[in-house]
């Protein structure tokens, strides 16, 4: 089961999330960055390094990057994710600022869907799941938990038989995220991973334009169908 706890990220800024317990704090903080749309970059152009952190004895103690939720009892608490060079809360520090819009387009944009858009998953020709929440992770073992019985029982058939299953290509824990971002769907891959066509990888990140995309998890691997539509 998914534990829930709140993250600041300045002095009036926090939100509640989930995660799954066996996550370390190394990928709950990069998964907070795409979230919550904090710059990589500072103004010098020197890659941020972010950690998170909670109150210990009056003070705020950063948490082990490898220890995992779970490990480090994150239930239901407030943590706070920072700059380690310069945590906000700190007097001579500012708390991290958005990152800047883009430019105005000097060409009309296809129509987008009025408001925030819902997504769902197509996992299979009868297997469609709408993502709850603002962020999912999509590995080897949601999908097997999500497909089917027939399918992945034919799956492990395939395997059995030697011959080659689509599933195994699947990381089996952590392959991708989907991760709502204000009015947008974002995918990030942290495995090899398709988006129409284009391979990202090792943290790579696309933003998922309505209607939807088709994408494949792994080289040769699952095929899902991201769908947006309007609740």
């Amino acid at each position: 089961m998914a534990i829930e706890f709140d993250v600041s990220w300045a002095p009036s800024e926090h939100k509640t999330v989930s995660r799954e317990p066996d996550k370390t704090i190394r990928e709950v903080v990069q998964s907070l960055v795409v979230q919550l749309n904090l710059p990589e970059y500072d103004p010098q152009g020197r890659r941020i390094v972010y950690g998170l952190y909670r109150e210990h004895d009056g003070e705020r103690e950063r948490l082990q990057e490898t220890r995992t939720l779970q490990s480090a009892r994150i239930q239901a608490q407030t943590v706070y994710i920072a700059n380690v060079a310069a945590p906000w809360w700190q007097s001579n520090a500012a708390p991290p600022a958005p990152k800047p819009n883009p430019p105005p387009p000097t060409k009309p944009l296809p129509r987008r869907l009025s408001s925030p858009a819902s997504c769902r998953l197509k996992l299979a020709p009868d297997c469609t799941v709408v993502v709850q929440g603002d962020y999912l992770e999509l590995d080897r073992a949601y999908l097997s938990s999500k497909l089917p019985q027939a399918v992945v029982l034919a799956e492990k058939a395939r395997i059995f038989s030697g011959f080659d299953s689509r599933l195994m290509h699947v990381s089996r824990k952590n392959h991708c995220a989907i991760i709502r971002q204000g009015d947008h769907w974002l995918l990030r891959a942290y495995k090899p991973t398709y988006v129409n066509g284009k391979l990202l990888n090792n943290g790579q990140t696309a933003t998922i334009q309505p209607p939807g995309a088709e994408v494949v998890l792994g080289n040769g691997g699952w095929p899902i169908t991201i769908e947006l539509f309007e609740a």
